[in-house]
């Protein structure tokens, strides 16, 4: 007979993440969504060149690779790490970088992800049934759907790692099919029309800056590329759900790996194909009485995209856990004391009350408030004029995310860069390690200094062309309102960042 405290163990093993569930959440948590939003966006920054456009690819996910590499060094010194990328700025970081990652994460990043992420599902839909009943609905019922579709993966992945798991296998294996169906459409569209339907670029007496040149396009590309991986390390904040806590760096490799292949696939299929885009083949579906096929896929993918959301669920729980339990968030030392061992539950209500205020205060300001600064009302699928600019402020509040998230990242890198010097921490000194964090500290840094200049020359470009009366009817606002406000937007999680307020730390 098993005693009772080995009966307790062997359940709670049972009840945590094995190794093929971890890369299993990688890839759920980063492949679908990314490369669908961002890969017509990628193609147009290279004016339509698609050499230029996958050579963007392959710089890109030449960082990611080296960045993979870096997660065994990373990952090395902790085997309890709930903090995940803010986890390894703690250790390897002085604090002063510590406190501006985890207030960035805690009250920005995570909340963010949870209110775009359902907006870009129901965008993805509504896309793939234009003028029907469910495009025109106006805005408070689009919230209504994405607060539910957050607040399901939040209350259920969040409480529980059985949750995820299952979630995630059966999100996974749902959109399984529209990415096999992305990689194999481009060829078949080329070998029925024996030619590549080419992306030809807009002329504009106002160009930006990501027009003034195709080569330049490839570096403003890569930050885009980095979106599309944007969700692989919330299993670094899992490593205590794991079976085996040593494996998360190498469950983390095996999944950026295996979403690097599809999504080269997937992005050279679609540029030869479509644009850039499965939207760009709307046509040639028409023409073959199957559009009811590209709306199968369309939907697949936006419920593709619930998998990012399930991912994130469980790993802000414990992010949220943690600094709970050592008073670093607002109001952790009224509820500290109600946290257990065996539950969730505390960590999980955080996490939904930091969501449901930024989904609140965003939703308003967005539908109420912004204006339509992407042309969403353009694209003629018959979108209440509310929701075009709720969708266009979704569009904003997701710009700076990824590319700060990115630079966390490389934040961690140098300190454990430095530490081979000093070191203070002991790790595992991988052999891949020093050559592969230099790699990725230059790329990624380079990148985001091409957002940094693309805004602020944007800025200057809109409001010079905006002065001498260039723009015709709208076109002026919206590029001039879109162009502040990005600014606005980085100065304000900047001033969220640096914010000298600190909590009375318990050990």
């Amino acid at each position: 007979m098993l005693s009772s405290k080995n009966q307790e163990a062997i359940v709670s093993k049972k009840n945590k993440l094995s190794f093929v569930s971890a890369i299993l959440i990688v890839i759920g948590s980063s492949i679908g969504a990314g490369i669908f939003l961002k890969n017509d966006e990628i193609l147009k920054n290279t004016q339509g060149m698609i050499y230029l456009a996958i050579i963007a690819w392959a710089i890109a996910i030449f960082a990611i690779v080296c960045l993979g590499l870096c997660l065994t060094e990373l990952c090395s010194t902790s085997t309890k790490n709930k903090l995940g990328i803010i986890g390894w700025i703690k250790t390897f970081c002085n604090n002063y970088l510590y406190q501006i990652g985890k207030k960035f994460m805690a009250y920005i990043y995570l909340p963010i992800n949870f209110f775009v992420m359902p907006y870009y599902s129901i965008c993805t839909i509504q896309q793939a049934f234009p003028n029907s009943g469910f495009t025109k609905l106006d805005w408070y019922y689009v919230a209504l759907i994405a607060l539910l579709i957050s607040s399901w993966f939040i209350l259920t992945s969040g409480m529980s790692t059985r949750a995820t798991n299952i979630q995630n296998k059966i999100i996974t294996c749902v959109k399984f099919l529209p990415l096999i169906f992305a990689i194999l459409i481009g060829y078949i569209y080329v070998g029925d029309t024996h030619h590549i339907n080419e992306y030809t670029p807009v002329e504009t007496k106002t160009p930006l800056f990501n027009e003034l040149s195709p080569v330049l396009g490839i570096f403003i590309s890569i930050p885009s590329i980095f979106f599309v991986f944007d969700g692989f390390y919330s299993t670094a904040g899992l490593q205590t759900e794991m079976n085996e806590p040593k494996k998360s760096a190498k469950a983390m490799l095996i999944g950026l790996l295996t979403v690097s292949c599809i999504d080269i696939l997937i992005s050279i299929s679609l540029m030869i194909s479509g644009k850039g885009s499965l939207e760009g083949l709307k046509e040639w579906f028409e023409e073959k009485n199957c559009y009811w096929l590209l709306q199968t896929m369309q939907l697949i993918v936006a419920i593709g995209i619930w998998g990012i959301i399930n991912g994130f669920a469980l790993y802000s729980t414990n992010y949220y856990e943690e600094l709970i339990d050592k008073n670093e968030v607002i109001f952790s030392n009224k509820i500290r004391n109600k946290m257990t061992s065996n539950s969730h539950l505390v960590g999980c209500l955080y996490s939904y009350c930091m969501f449901f205020t930024m989904f609140l205060l965003c939703t308003l300001v967005g539908s109420l408030c912004y204006i339509d600064t992407n042309a969403y009302q353009a694209s003629n699928i018959g979108l209440n004029v509310h929701v075009c600019k709720l969708y266009s402020f979704v569009d904003l509040m997701a710009n700076w995310t990824s590319a700060l998230v990115f630079g966390c990242i490389v934040i961690s890198i140098i300190g454990a860069l430095r530490n081979r010097k000093t070191n203070k921490i002991k790790t595992a000194n991988d052999k891949n390690f020093v050559w592969a964090a230099y790699a990725t500290t230059i790329i990624v840094c380079f990148s985001l200094l091409m957002i940094l200049i693309e805004t602020f020359v944007n800025l200057g470009l809109v409001c010079s062309y905006y002065s001498k009366g260039m723009y015709e009817g709208d076109a002026g606002n919206q590029n001039l309102v879109s162009a502040i406000m990005t600014v606005v937007v980085l100065f304000v999680f900047l001033v969220i960042m640096l914010s000298p307020y600190k909590h009375k730390k318990y050990n």
